[in-house]
């Protein structure tokens, strides 16, 4: 595989900013675009951790309200308000990926970016959301339907979905709202919260890759700003599309596609 074009950036840079918030894997389908077809995968982690700062952007520009409330509230505010309880949760709710994912997240992405890894990593996606989209007692009227609901426990239980998906092609969104799900959050609730947990550890690969670049990599710099850009745009629109559909969604079709593109991996990458 050779060097990139620009069209395979923005390519790149759509598909991450879709699937980033949809439960189908971003990082699974920027390696399969990759394998299937002909797409350079030199210092491919670095790059797709780089485009990664665009749905990072777009996750801040979308809950700038409520990210502005709790950072005043972690500087500013004094006692147990919501604010800093809801600020407290999302920090167990990081602390199980930041940690794994410090440890091991190179390794791991490197030893699982096979056609097979991907594969398996897909099927696995798409058995998780079946079943959750099965649980009959998840659509029940109790539903707490407010992020400030979340407990600390869900906010562990969250937390810990989320480190299954360090693994490339099992994906972080499908995880969270799944495990949100399963905890009794309204689809609204689980989302949002999905989408809140995602920054912090949306960040740390961001800055994980910039610390790779200034070591040395060769990226040119007008890909990187046109892979961010295009990145930040299609993200914005992912989560504005799932937020106005949220109460008409269910994980089946999810499902459907996921099958079908682990399959046509599977028959065309050899």
């Amino acid at each position: 595989m050779g060097v990139m074009s620009y069209v395979q950036v923005i390519w790149l840079g759509i598909i991450q900013g879709l699937t980033e918030f949809l439960p189908v894997s971003s990082s699974g389908h920027l390696l399969a675009v990759r394998y299937l077809f002909g797409i350079s995968d030199v210092d491919g982690t670095v790059f797709d951790a780089f485009l990664h700062l665009g749905t990072l952007v777009a996750v801040l520009i979308f809950y700038a309200r409520t990210w502005r409330v709790l950072v005043k509230s972690l500087l500013v505010d004094k006692g147990k308000t919501p604010e800093r309880l809801l600020a407290g949760k999302l920090i167990v709710a990081t602390v199980p990926a930041a940690v794994i994912g410090w440890l091991w997240q190179d390794e791991v992405a490197l030893w699982f970016r096979s056609p097979r890894w991907l594969v398996l990593s897909l099927l696995f996606t798409a058995a998780v959301l079946w079943w959750f989209d099965g649980k009959k007692k998840i659509e029940q009227v109790s539903e707490r339907d407010d992020v400030k609901a979340v407990s600390y426990k869900d906010s562990l239980v969250i937390g810990l979905a989320q480190v299954v998906a360090l693994l490339p092609g099992v994906s972080r969104s499908g995880m969270t709202i799944a495990a949100g799900r399963g905890r009794g959050l309204a689809w609204r609730a689980a989302v949002n919260w999905s989408f809140l947990m995602s920054a912090p550890i949306i960040a740390g690969a961001s800055l994980s890759s910039l610390s790779a670049l200034l070591q040395g990599h060769n990226f040119p710099v007008g890909q990187l700003a046109v892979g961010f850009m295009f990145a930040l745009v299609s993200g914005l629109l992912a989560i504005y599309w799932l937020m106005k559909y949220i109460e008409r969604i269910s994980f089946r079709p999810f499902v459907i596609y996921l099958i079908a593109l682990a399959a046509v991996i599977l028959v065309i990458v050899r």
